[in-house]
């Protein structure tokens, strides 16, 4: 691509360009999977099929149906699609019966993602992912370029919105490899995440597969089973979860690396499918860590790093841009104002404004009346043993509840809004302020009769909400919100202070207890 085919000469039009012809290739399996993923129940229903000839001959016409529709789209995608970049712009062609035509503006752009596969990586190719705040369809256009053709695109995608942005914030300066996670701290990753529903899911897969195969026989073995052997497919099942879930973590994030590239931040993560998302900083409107109880213990977190763009990530639309899997609990402050560099408050040392008394009392009650109705189920089911139920879960149910409202905070200053919730799995949310959108205070029934309120911070795609506190609080933080956030500067005190009560914007000083009626 030349300059004069970038830019466009005048009295000239930039020529449409076209994928790869290994696109043809590349993109069958993929396809081959969207349109297995679409149609899953009907595979389904053909795996556990009869063995009636007339039948087998139904479900091979089936697949010869979709085999023929994904060869005839990924021609169709081929010969159709066109591209160009023309004015600065990035416009788009696609369909044959259904024509689309998309401009897309550099402005709009929340990130930039290029993906390759073993086949793009086999062919040379490579795929390009232009994400725009609140659209996934860009997903899979760009599907087979020619690398230096895709990197010469997104460079003149991003002197494109480099020329038409205010230059507010360049940012210059620290170390560009910012974090680099080795295969150990992966693996941690991977055995740290939930593990419970996917046991589950195999331990159910299982006992289907039995009974599909032969139900006499499936009951005859469940009868001949022992309370040890039970045990031991149980604790079978949860290895094979944790197996699977740091196999996942590898292929995803092998070799993770987070760079800060002039004015963005970089990750480049992948075994089989390496992965590299280009974020610029001032898009950035959320910043997200959840520090479950094992990685606490471990002195680790997990960064979420959220822009307006919507992401898919194995066909379900995402928020989130950027994840750093294991991040040292000492490094989450320095992280988070790299992604937000005019947060003016270290949310893990400053003191965060509790939640107010009565939010305990719902959240216990809640928790008392969900393990009741668990230990009656169990009580019925497993008499008497089960009773022990009705009297433990309970119990743990409100200490639950204690452990999450004890752990809650939340602060508003200046240029953030920080909220914390959770115990054993520990949330914190960071939000720039002039990224917020719109503010809303909520009561149910319950909390009008308690003088309680939510309050709902809104940015574009995401919801970030505080913890309970008096309605009073909220009205003030409210009116607090609606003001203009303060200048774009640098902050002026260190990250880490804790003594900004005074400023107007800071609202409350006890602002969850202070506000009972």
């Amino acid at each position: 691509m030349t300059e004069s085919e970038e830019k466009g000469s005048e009295g000239s039009e930039t020529p449409w360009r076209r994928l790869h012809p290994a696109s043809l290739a590349v993109n069958l399996l993929p396809q081959a999977w969207r349109t297995a993923r679409g149609a899953w129940p009907l595979f389904l229903a053909l795996f556990v099929g009869g063995d009636d000839m007339g039948l087998r001959a139904f479900d091979l016409s089936i697949l010869l149906l979709f085999t023929g529709l994904t060869l005839v789209r990924t021609v169709l995608h081929y010969l159709t699609l066109r591209y160009r970049l023309h004015d600065g712009r990035l416009e788009l062609r696609s369909g044959l019966l259904h024509r689309q035509a998309r401009t897309i503006d550099p402005k709009r752009i929340q990130n930039i993602e290029l993906v390759r596969n073993p086949f793009h990586r086999l062919s040379g190719l490579v795929e390009l992912r232009i994400e725009t705040a609140g659209d996934a369809s860009t997903e899979g256009l760009l599907s087979a370029l020619d690398v230096a053709e895709a990197e010469r695109l997104r460079d003149a995608l991003r002197k494109s919105e480099r020329a038409a942005a205010t230059p507010d914030e360049p940012l210059e300066g620290s170390d560009p490899v910012l974090l680099s996670l080795g295969t150990v701290e992966i693996i941690a990753f991977g055995l740290t995440r939930r593990t419970m529903g996917t046991a589950a899911l195999l331990s159910a897969v299982f006992y289907q597969l039995m009974n599909v195969s032969d139900p006499e026989q499936a009951q005859d073995v469940a009868a001949q089973l022992g309370g040890a052997t039970l045990a031991g497919a149980v604790i079978l099942a949860f290895a094979g979860s944790f197996v699977l879930s740091v196999g996942q973590a590898l292929l995803r994030h092998h070799r993770f690396r987070l760079l800060k590239v002039d004015d963005r931040l970089v990750t480049e993560e992948g075994l089989a499918t390496r992965r590299r998302v280009e974020i610029p900083i001032s898009k950035v409107q959320i910043v997200q860590t959840d520090e479950t109880l094992l990685r606490r213990s471990m002195g680790y977190g997990t960064v979420q790093i959220e822009t307006a763009g919507i992401g898919v990530t194995e066909g379900q639309v995402s928020q989130a841009e950027a994840q750093l899997p294991m991040v040292e609990r000492a490094e989450l402050s320095t992280l988070a104002t790299t992604a937000i560099p005019l947060l003016d408050i270290d949310p893990w040392t400053a003191r965060l404004l509790p939640p107010h008394p009565r939010a305990l009392l719902r959240a216990a009650f809640r928790r008392f009346l969900t393990g009741c109705i668990l230990g009656a189920g169990l009580t019925g089911l497993y008499f008497p043993w089960g009773a022990v139920g009705l009297v433990l879960l309970p119990l743990f149910g409100v200490l639950v509840a204690w452990l999450d409202w004890r752990w809650q905070g939340w602060r508003i200053t200046p240029r953030a809004i920080i909220s914390r919730r959770g115990f054993f799995t520990r949330k914190t949310w960071i939000v720039a302020r002039d990224k917020v959108q719109s503010v809303h205070v909520g009561q149910s029934p319950f909390m009008r009769w308690q003088g309680l309120a939510s309050v709902v911070v809104r940015v574009a795609g995401s919801d970030v909400l505080l913890p309970e506190i008096g309605l009073d609080e909220a009205l003030r933080v409210l009116g607090a919100l609606q003001q203009q956030p303060a200048p774009r500067s640098p902050p002026q005190q260190p990250a880490d202070r804790q003594d900004a009560a005074d400023d107007a914007h800071q609202v409350g000083e006890e602002a969850g207890r202070d506000s009972v009626a």
